[in-house]
């Protein structure tokens, strides 16, 4: 009783210096506002708008998590000042790539409707609400889904607000996300991987009802559950996930001379229908100060994180915990060189590694302005692992599997950039790091001792576990870019992975080369043609205690769009040409060579 009493008083600590720490960045904000009030308002508001839905989407293909953007403002010292990420960015079944430029005043609010077979749908609006010399006020909505035997929807609703001063920026907004899938993934059972149907199984001997014992249980708090076999027949077939989101801050422009400060409070609450509810409460605050002909800086910031269940037996995690991170940090800034030497801390506070310090050391040199520059770096990185982020790399986890947070105490890299001539650009790099718990996605594991259960002792669902590893990966990775007057433009990218993990035998799941080969070429004032291919190499998943390995990734796409004139354009999109029957997760064949045709009018 006295234990429950103390951590009740405990929580009640926590919240109350979490409310003084918000009231604390408000008076904050609350100050910065008075001071600009005064000053000249005469600033000219430019928003990018790129109303572009990312080329070459999958059935399973899974989806961006929905994220408010308020990215700090960095020196553009080049191109590119760190090694380059290999990032596909794609999208479920997406149409086409439309960049919307605001040079050739280009309307901004637009909708896009479009669909094609297996019930494929896509529509988009966004709409400028305000926009004058100091607000912007915009809506963003999308929705992309397919409705066949493989289903999934996915739509988002955005609403963005910036106030902006001479030195500041006043931002706010809020958003939801609705996401809808089923688990139509294959069973496995023994040691040989054979496919099997539980509903099919149980048809062919009702008899069949042993008792399964969960396998490779890496859990915080709950103990081994022992389930039957009709409790893995009635496990739901379908899930729906909620993501919200709200944010409000104030930050330094670009333009700002002098001190420099960002301050932001946000909120953002994921929800599983038959899953754990992950609520996080965060706030950032950083600042620079000028220190002779450099700069000094901290950032700061700290989540805290509250879980719930409808049924709170099956919680698994502490109902609470939080994280506290600091980076100091001097910055020298020259004009064709720059380093920046800091330290990066993250302090775990109720589990966890209690102290996760990394170094944050960064530079890039412009050996030859324009034409050749170096960079390099010892970095590292404390990655909390929320809900809302696994779900979103992959949504068929087991419903209440909450994944370890990931250390990397450091991570060097070095790399170059050459434009040999004006329009093509070579990035090259080699990066390695070393990461405490990396974990990797295994098909949940059942384990039965009856000797009804027979061949069928072992069972492997269509939902993941997580395991985890130390482990070491090595990288190289290269782009290449080819641009002709905005007409062609060709990209290569390409990355090796050599991973070496401690306790396991494969990185499971994680490919050993990834590419992805793009291009796009305008034939006329009217018609744009797109091409998109991307490999990855042979993986492996692991059934129990052994390998099996998935085939290669291979997706070629096509896409065209033709612009009739400033309000109309329609556009097409082939994908997965070669009908590819890849899996992106074990069991997850991705859907086969599917098209999409639609619309859009800007108004």
């Amino acid at each position: 009783m006295s234990f429950s009493v103390n951590l009740k008083r405990m929580k009640n600590k926590i919240k109350m210096r979490i409310s003084f720490l918000y009231i604390i960045v408000s008076l904050l904000s609350i100050t910065f506002l008075s001071a600009q009030e005064s000053v000249d308002r005469n600033v000219t508001i430019e928003r990018e708008y790129q109303p572009v839905i990312q080329d070459a989407g999958k059935i399973m293909t899974l989806p961006e998590i929905i994220q408010h953007n308020t990215r700090k403002e960095a020196v553009d010292y080049s191109e590119i000042y760190q090694p380059l990420p290999f990032q596909k960015n794609i999208l479920t079944l997406s149409a086409e790539e439309e960049q919307h430029d605001r040079r050739k005043k280009m309307k901004e609010a637009f909708i896009r409707l479009g669909g094609g077979n297996y019930w494929n749908t896509l529509g988009d609006l966004v709409l400028p609400i305000i926009k004058n010399d100091k607000n912007l006020l915009d809506l963003n909505i999308s929705h992309t889904g397919t409705f066949g035997k493989k289903l999934q929807s996915v739509s988002r609703a955005n609403l963005e607000y910036n106030h902006y001063f001479t030195n500041y920026d006043l931002y706010a907004g809020v958003g939801l996300s609705h996401q809808y899938f089923n688990y139509y993934g294959k069973n496995f059972y023994g040691n040989g991987g054979d496919s099997v149907g539980l509903n099919g199984l149980f048809s062919l001997s009702p008899a069949f009802l042993p008792d399964y014992q969960e396998q490779n249980l890496a859990r915080f708090t709950r103990s081994v559950q022992t389930v039957n076999f009709s409790d893995l027949i009635g496990l739901p077939v379908n899930d729906m996930l909620w993501r919200y989101n709200a944010h409000a801050g104030i930050r330094s422009l670009p333009n700002a001379e002098g001190r420099k400060y960002t301050a932001e409070m946000s909120f953002d609450l994921f929800r599983s229908n038959i899953g754990l509810q992950e609520s996080e409460y965060k706030i950032k605050y950083g600042f620079s100060n000028p220190l002779g002909n450099n700069r000094f800086g901290i950032d700061f910031e700290m989540s805290n994180f509250f879980y719930q269940h409808s049924d709170t037996s099956k919680i698994n995690f502490w109902n609470y915990y939080a994280v506290f991170s600091m980076n100091p940090y001097y910055l020298i800034e020259r004009d064709n060189w720059y380093v920046r030497a800091g330290v990066k801390t993250a302090f775990s506070f109720v589990h966890g590694r209690p102290f996760n310090p990394t170094p944050d050391i960064t530079s890039e040199w412009n050996v030859i302005p324009k034409v050749l520059s170096a960079y390099g770096g010892l970095t590292g990185n404390f990655r909390i692992s929320t809900m809302n982020s696994i779900y979103a790399e992959n949504p068929y986890i087991f419903p209440d599997l909450r994944v370890k947070d990931t250390y990397t105490p450091f991570n060097t890299y070095f790399g170059f950039k050459l434009k040999p001539v004006y329009n093509i650009m070579v990035d090259a790099f080699v990066d390695y790091r070393y990461i405490v718990d990396q974990y990797f996605f295994v098909n949940k594991e059942y384990l039965s001792t009856d000797a009804s259960a027979g061949a069928y002792s072992n069972l492997f669902i269509n939902r993941f576990n997580a395991i985890y590893s130390d482990a070491g990966l090595f990288k190289v990775g290269t782009r290449l870019n080819y641009n002709y007057k905005d007409i062609v433009n060709i990209q290569l990218k390409g990355i090796y992975n050599a991973w070496n993990v401690k306790t396991e035998l494969h990185a499971w799941m994680k490919p050993a080369i990834e590419a992805d080969l793009s291009a796009d070429v305008k034939i006329g004032r009217k018609l744009t043609t797109t091409a998109m291919v991307f490999f990855e190499g042979e993986r492996y998943a692991k059934l129990g205690d052994n390998p099996f390995r998935m085939s290669p990734k291979i997706d070629v796409n096509l896409g065209a769009t033709y612009t009739f004139n400033r309000t109309f354009s329609a556009f097409a999109k082939l994908n997965n040409l070669i009908n590819s029957k890849y899996e992106q997760f074990y069991g997850y064949e991705v859907q086969g060579i599917n098209f999409l045709l639609g619309g859009a009018v800007a108004f």
